[in-house]
């Protein structure tokens, strides 16, 4: 059987609806338990590969710049400041902004930047993270202060992750595909509105976040569950387009969208594989079904009626 709600009494969003109960949430470093954030040794090994790149690029750049000394210094100065600018920030900012959070070193040892309620870096993300990297890795002896950090902090953060508001996740795909499937029960009478809600804005951290948090709500405090509840909501408002309505619990909000996302994944999956598995949102309960390679397991799980 699937976690239990007390939602009961609850109803989809409706004009003159009166507000349901407040109950509570989870705290953000709850949230943090189910994500696996990379340590140090997975990170400092990433930053060598990047560190090989930029090494690279800058010697083929420092090449080129013999030959401009020669005829201007000042032109060769002016070229290594850029060379190096281009090398140490601009190549983490863009590679983290265009590729989803990650670099050539990322990539190659399975890590990902986002947001800390799990939503993907931007611009300004990735720009923070870079700029305060000069302090992070650059600042003798190179590195060190960076290291503290992230072996010092819960999430595993260096500073530059601190002022940006972002962590750096492990590939946990491998792991997922063994872990217990679990098909999420749809509150009794958000059948219909789970079937036209719109989730292809919630990233699969996102969901991780969500599918985390409806699992362990029977071990949390109110007052944990109120708080956690409130800042997925908030990050499903600001980068899923999908705000809390005002007279719905913060608590049933991600329940509901866990479910509906849930629900389109697996239709998704039905339908590259042809199985044809029935994705009806009635009183359904947790139950076990094959699970999918590159997917949450609890997206091959298919629904089990209610007797």
């Amino acid at each position: 059987m699937g976690p239990r709600r007390d939602v009961s009494a609850a109803s989809p969003p409706a004009p003159g609806a009166p507000s349901l109960r407040q109950t509570g949430v989870v705290t953000p470093e709850a949230v943090l338990l189910e994500l696996d954030t990379a340590g140090v040794g997975t990170r400092a090994a990433a930053a060598l590969v990047d560190l090989m790149v930029q090494g690279a690029a800058l010697g083929l750049v420092a090449v080129a710049l013999m030959f401009v000394d020669r005829a201007s210094p000042t032109a060769a100065a002016v070229g290594a400041f850029v060379a190096a600018f281009a090398a140490l920030v601009a190549y983490p900012c863009l590679s983290e902004w265009l590729l989803r959070g990650r670099t050539v070193g990322k990539m190659a040892m399975g890590l990902r930047v986002v947001t800390v309620d799990g939503a993907p870096v931007r611009f300004s993300h990735a720009a923070t993270r870079a700029m305060v990297g000069l302090i992070d890795f650059w600042i003798p002896p190179g590195g060190a202060l960076a290291m503290l950090l992230v072996l010092g902090t819960p999430r595993n953060q260096r500073f530059g992750d601190l002022v940006a508001g972002t962590i750096v996740l492990a590939d946990r795909r491998t792991a997922e595909t063994t872990t217990r499937a679990v098909w999420f029960t749809v509150p009794p009478g958000w059948d219909a509105y789970v079937l036209t809600l719109d989730t292809a804005g919630v990233t699969e951290e996102q969901y991780r976040l969500l599918r985390a948090f409806v699992l362990r709500t029977p071990s949390l405090t109110p007052g944990a569950r109120w708080q956690l509840a409130q800042t997925l909501c908030a990050g499903l408002a600001r980068t899923s387009r999908l705000p809390c309505p005002p007279s719905v619990l913060p608590e049933l909000w991600v329940l509901v969208v866990a479910a509906a996302h849930q629900r389109r994944l697996h239709a998704v999956l039905a339908a590259g594989t042809g199985t044809g598995t029935g994705t009806g949102t009635g009183s359904s309960q947790a139950g076990a079904g094959p699970s999918h390679a590159g997917a949450p397991a609890d997206l091959g799980a298919a629904p089990v009626r209610a007797r």
